[in-house]
């Protein structure tokens, strides 16, 4: 069975199109928020706790570091796809 995870996609630049996954910051969370601002972050430990959040409305830090896309971004909800079992 394939692994399903969270992903979105880059929306414009030099990047467009390339695949984004959840941030994993160095200290091994994940970040949601409703705003950019550090302040607002709620920085969560295990990644099965994110689509909950994201189904509040947070936006998720995302990443991939392996295409060179190493600083996260702030995407919104509605630009996460999601797993999918039928």
């Amino acid at each position: 069975m394939p692994k399903f995870e969270l992903h979105a996609f880059v929306s414009r630049g030099a990047n467009a199109g390339e695949l984004l996954f959840p941030h994993q910051h160095e200290d091994g969370t994940y970040v949601v928020s409703k705003t950019r601002f550090e302040d607002d972050y709620v920085r969560l430990i295990r990644a099965v706790e994110i689509l909950p959040w994201l189904e509040k409305g947070y936006g998720l830090r995302m990443s991939n570091p392996a295409k060179g896309i190493k600083a996260p971004s702030l995407i919104m909800p509605e630009s996460i796809f999601r797993p999918v079992l039928i």
